[in-house]
């Protein structure tokens, strides 16, 4: 989808002073949008990374937000219970709308959320192409190798994710992605709205545990994509898939190989030597620095495009 395509997609959940807001930006603007922030009683703030772009005049009531978010669910809250005990709904297009209001619980767990407050919008922002960069760091003679990709919050870590799944079901592989929040494929009814290529099955709304074990059963992927590893039973998950044969590519928080070997279900994958690379990303998804499987520093190649290229004739 085209970068600016966003305002047509989600222009009829929009209350119209939001409408009017949104309409207002410049093709240039609206292109670099990658949130929209709605606070009962505060400005409507529109946010590009984390660069404010505008301020509204418009200070919507509790009221307006309440309408807000009852079209962003198709006026039917309870029907979308399951989505939104994750605190977000999936919209057409891959944006996702995330929900802050009272949570009701029952049997001490979240049950459903009522009086919404506040609302924050993330646009979805694929980039085909931002991968190109790791492809020949973590394939080798067009087999994918298990690498995990670490970086600060907010720094593009999905986005490249994405476009890594899209690039390996291109080349003929077989892709499963299990994505518990549904921020990768962006998956509406089932089915991916943002692309993750045409030989990817995806899991969507499935714990990472679960969803790798089932895929393996069942689908016989050569590549598995895990977005935001960080309990004990991913690892379990993650060496389960080396045993059969199995490369994961998964990402997770940290801000440098220290911190990364500090954290105690990733410390504990390095140590048991689970992945082949460790690729660490900079501020905009950008490549950093890559280790191999022994944590030697790899030398990177002056042009990975082009080696790409060459590895492919």
């Amino acid at each position: 989808m085209k970068q600016a395509d966003w305002r047509q997609t989600l222009d009829s959940y929009f209350p119209p002073e939001l409408r009017q807001l949104v309409r207002s930006l410049s093709q240039k603007d609206a292109a670099r949008v990658t949130e929209i922030r709605i606070r009962a009683e505060q400005p409507a703030l529109i946010f590009a990374g984390k660069e404010r772009i505008k301020t509204s005049k418009w200070i919507p009531a509790g009221s307006d937000v309440q309408s807000f978010s009852q079209a962003l669910l198709g006026h039917s809250m309870y029907a979308r219970a399951e989505e939104l005990r994750g605190g977000y709904v999936t919209l057409p297009g891959g944006s996702r709308a995330g929900l802050c209001g009272r949570v009701v619980m029952e049997n001490g767990k979240s049950h459903h959320m009522q009086d919404i407050s506040s609302i924050a919008l993330r646009i979805a922002r694929p980039v085909p192409g931002c991968a190109d960069a790791l492809m020949p760091i973590i394939t080798e003679n067009g087999k994918p190798l298990r690498a995990l990709l670490f970086g600060a919050p907010g720094c593009g870590k999905t986005t490249v994710l994405r476009d890594i799944a899209r690039q390996l079901a291109l080349s003929g592989l077989q892709v499963g992605i299990v994505d518990e929040r549904s921020e990768v494929a962006a998956c509406v009814h089932g089915v991916p709205q943002l692309d993750v290529g045409p030989s990817t099955d995806v899991l969507d709304a499935c714990s990472k545990a679960e969803g790798m074990i089932l895929l393996i059963r069942v689908f016989s992927p050569d590549v598995l994509i895990a977005d935001e590893i960080g309990r004990a039973m991913d690892a379990e998950a993650i060496d389960e898939a080396s045993r059969c044969g199995v490369a994961v590519i998964a990402t997770a928080h940290a801000g440098s190989m220290e911190e990364l070997m500090q954290r105690p279900i990733t410390g504990t994958l390095l140590r048991q030597r689970s992945f082949d690379r460790y690729i660490q990303l900079g501020e905009k998804g950008e490549l950093l620095k890559a280790w191999n499987g022994t944590f030697g520093v790899l030398t990177m190649p002056a042009d990975p495009i082009a080696l790409a290229q060459e590895r492919a004739i």
